[in-house]
């Protein structure tokens, strides 16, 4: 009797961002990147211990229910020992739960993790998996910031089935796996990395997490798009998904929800990498004021982000141009909105910055594309220094400005007035709609606007 032959399914996929395409094509319609998409054999099933793997990303259950009918369960939650990565995550670990965490190299994405696993395993059993580093060298990080490790059990393999067997052996509680992209299956074909590995792999430690209530921390490389590297699926597969970002100065770190099931996704956390590991940031607007100047062009913005407000200095620059065409560049806003300000203010104020060149700062860093509350202190740093009138250091400003001049009212308005209070902000301009309370005016010199003409008063 003849041999079937296994057939082989080809898939072509983005050696960048890990998206499939059914055929090849020159640019990666996911990440943008050009000639990154190869050719990829993936064997199809042939054995049973393959297949058994196939069968889905969670627990299996055949039997159905009334979902009203279904027993409930109370979310067990594990503080981390991290106040800010608490907070991003909803109050801590969920019992049982997968958690992604991504991040460019030397984001710190090690050295948090082993402070974590430092306070987690002395709750319960602890293991710390590396695919990439050596024992020696765990520990002495571990050692250099001066942390407990007599209760973390520390394993250095990539093979799944033997680590999911140790945890279950040693009854480990909590593990982190550092990284997924060097983890594998002996049982599918491919080196550690590639699509297959990655996901399989993953969807094995989720099934053996959700059976076992073993809570689990996947690191995952990123991207050169900042994107989660690997399969797309490998974002379903965890119930939780964070990205740790450097800002602009190195010294600190935010942490964003991309994907919360435990919690809302809208958090972030601030994070400073000092010489004794990387420690929580309970009041990041300290961070983004320290660098204020009395200066033209110079104004302080309350946004509001992540469930949290965070003030910052917003820096323009207005200056005759010499060229055919005026500059226009900016830093942490987006461009298009500047464009639309700077109608506003030739159309509705009358006045012309047509044949200057402009510049945007925000400083820090920090990315405020989303935010339409910084129109308001936009035109204000605009016209500070078109006029060269220095704005005084401690005042503040909030508001969207409508295309007819109209200033509108921000979303929670009330606690942005109250953190820039608490900072000694003594001057607040708010939209008339964000007016607050007698008791917060008492506080502060609180200013309501209606109108972009209403700024004139302030020059």
């Amino acid at each position: 009797m003849a041999k079937t032959k296994t057939k082989t399914k080809i898939s072509f996929v983005c050696s960048d961002c890990g998206a499939d395409f059914p055929r090849w094509q020159g640019q990666c319609t996911d990440c943008k990147e050009w000639n990154t998409i190869k050719e990829f054999k993936e064997a199809a099933v042939a054995t049973k211990a393959v297949a058994s793997l196939n069968r889905g990303y969670s627990v299996q259950g055949s039997g159905i229910e009334k979902l009203s009918d279904v027993s409930e369960q109370k979310l067990t939650r594990y503080k981390t020992g991290s106040p800010e990565l608490d907070r991003v995550l909803g109050e801590g670990l969920v019992q049982g739960s997968v958690v992604l965490l991504s991040g460019a190299p030397g984001a710190g994405k090690s050295t948090l993790l082993i402070e974590v696993i430092s306070n987690l395993s002395k709750l319960a059993p602890a293991l710390y998996v590396s695919g990439e580093e050596s024992k020696t060298q765990i520990k002495d990080r571990g050692e250099r910031l001066a942390l407990d490790l007599s209760n973390i059990d520390i394993m250095t393999s990539g093979n799944i089935e033997l680590i999911c067997q140790t945890m279950l052996e040693h009854g480990h509680k909590f593990a982190i796996i550092d990284s997924i992209q060097t983890m594998f299956l002996d049982s599918i074909d491919g080196s550690p990395g590639n699509v297959t590995q990655v996901r399989e792999c993953a969807a094995y430690l989720n099934r053996t997490a959700k059976e076992h209530g073993i809570t689990l921390i996947l690191v995952v490389h990123e991207s050169k798009s900042g994107a989660v590297a690997g399969p797309q699926t490998l974002s379903h597969i965890g119930d939780t998904t964070l990205k740790l970002s450097r800002e602009s100065d190195s010294k600190y770190r935010t942490l964003r929800a991309l994907k919360n099931r435990f919690g809302s996704a809208d958090e972030i956390g601030t994070f400073a990498m000092m010489p004794n590991g990387i420690k929580s940031v309970t009041n990041p607007s300290a961070i983004f004021l320290q660098q204020a100047i009395e200066a033209s062009g110079n104004i302080a913005y309350a946004s509001f982000e992540g469930g949290r407000t965070l003030l910052v200095n917003m820096q323009a620059l207005v200056d005759t141009s010499m060229a055919e065409h005026p500059q226009r560049a900016v830093v942490g806003v987006d461009p298009r909105r500047l464009s639309m300000l700077l109608a506003v203010v030739n159309k509705r104020m009358n006045i012309n910055v047509n044949d200057q060149d402009i510049y945007i700062n925000v400083v820090g860093g920090l990315k405020l594309h989303d935010e339409t509350g910084s129109d308001l202190p936009m035109i204000l740093a605009i016209l500070s220094s078109f006029r060269n009138t220095t704005l005084p250091a401690t005042t503040i400003a909030l508001g969207e400005v409508g295309l007819g001049g109209e200033i509108r009212g921000v979303p929670m308005g009330q606690e942005r007035i109250k953190e820039a209070i608490r900072n000694g902000f003594q001057t607040i301009i708010v939209p008339r709609k964000n007016y607050p309370s007698e008791s917060l005016n008492a506080k502060a010199n609180i200013i309501a606007v209606d109108n972009v003409n209403d700024l004139m008063q302030f020059f």
